[in-house]
């Protein structure tokens, strides 16, 4: 089992995935969108894997939704750094992380570009609900209907 750890720079948010795969397997995807490319972003995700994301301040982050709406990027206020991103699919919390939060992000492969833009809303939920984190939990945050 691999556990990989990260989170913002000011320890705000912190992330902890688990996965059975090795990270030099897991080939992380850089969306083309406005967005993801002002913040550098590369995501990773595992279908089987377990990801737990953790708030020591709830007040302190943002959760941006942007273009189809049907995402939320987990942001901190602080410190500025984008960790991850979740949605809802079929009523499953599902999840992809971004590889640079991550602390060991230099045993990735290098990323791939993807065009998510592309695609209609429904389309990306069924990509997601395909290739994003289906184990996903938020410890000590309140629910904001995420």
């Amino acid at each position: 089992m691999q556990k990989l750890v990260g989170g913002c720079y000011c320890g705000n948010i912190s992330i902890r995935m688990q996965t059975e795969k090795d990270p030099t397997t897991l080939t992380p995807r850089a969306c083309d969108c406005g967005f993801c490319e002002g913040h550098g972003a590369a995501w990773v995700s595992d279908p089987d894997a377990h990801l737990e994301i953790e708030i020591q301040n709830e007040a302190a982050i943002n959760l941006f939704e942007q273009g189809s709406k049907s995402a939320r990027f987990w942001l901190c206020q602080r410190c500025g750094v984008l960790t991850c991103v979740t949605c809802d699919v079929a009523g499953e919390r599902r999840a992809a992380v971004n590889v640079r939060a991550l602390n060991d992000r230099a045993s990735f492969p290098a990323p791939t570009s993807v065009s998510p833009k592309t695609l209609s809303k429904d389309e990306k939920q069924v990509r997601w609900a395909d290739v994003w984190i289906k184990g996903v939990t938020v410890k000590d945050c309140w629910d904001v209907g995420l």
